[in-house]
């Protein structure tokens, strides 16, 4: 995985009791699909997930708590082009 910090649009679900589930979001033009949620923790006031989108590629997003903006904060590394 590579650390990255791009703010990124996010569709979530908040429940009742405050947790929170994002469902898709958007990188590099092309919104993906976030099949399961791994790990969930918070740091430095932001809520952290461990997400897979369709076709198992990991991702790291992080939600601002207090201004509530998403950001990517670990992509998957791109492989080089086959020569």
């Amino acid at each position: 995985m590579t650390v990255v910090s791009e703010a990124t649009a996010v569709e979530a679900y908040f429940s009742m009791a405050g947790e929170v589930t994002p469902r898709r979001f958007t990188w590099h033009s092309s919104t993906l699909s976030v099949e399961g949620v791994g790990r969930r923790w918070r740091e430095g006031g932001e809520r952290c997930f461990a997400v897979l989108t369709a076709g198992g590629r990991p991702f790291e997003l992080r939600l601002d708590e207090e201004t509530l903006r998403w950001r990517v904060s670990r992509a998957p590394t791109r492989r080089p082009a086959a020569a």
